[in-house]
């Protein structure tokens, strides 16, 4: 018998997607769901991708500081910039107009 190592292969959480997620989102500025999905099946994960679009749409109604475009036929995710600075309430806030 040959000696064959066989591949853990683990199932996906939230916690495994956002991991990913945030990673490529912090590395490329913005991340699509089939990337979090190579990544994912890369990490030894089991992955499909309408399991790691759902995660991801949940994740980010969620979260405050995540945001995402959609072009029509998939979504860009991206951390949200706010400038939101105010010293004083009488101090305007930040703007670049």
């Amino acid at each position: 018998m040959p000696n064959t190592l066989k591949k853990a292969y683990r199932h996906i959480d939230i916690h495994a997607v956002r991991q990913a997620a945030e990673y490529l989102m912090l590395t490329n500025l913005e991340t699509t769901t089939l990337e979090v999905k190579k990544v994912l099946r890369d990490s030894g994960y089991i992955a499909y991708q309408a399991d790691v679009s759902h995660i991801m749409d949940v994740i980010s109604k969620r979260s405050p500081n995540w945001g995402y475009t959609c072009n029509g036929v998939f979504r860009n995710y991206r951390f949200r910039n706010t400038f939101d600075y105010q010293l004083t309430p009488k101090t305007p806030k930040y703007s670049l107009n």
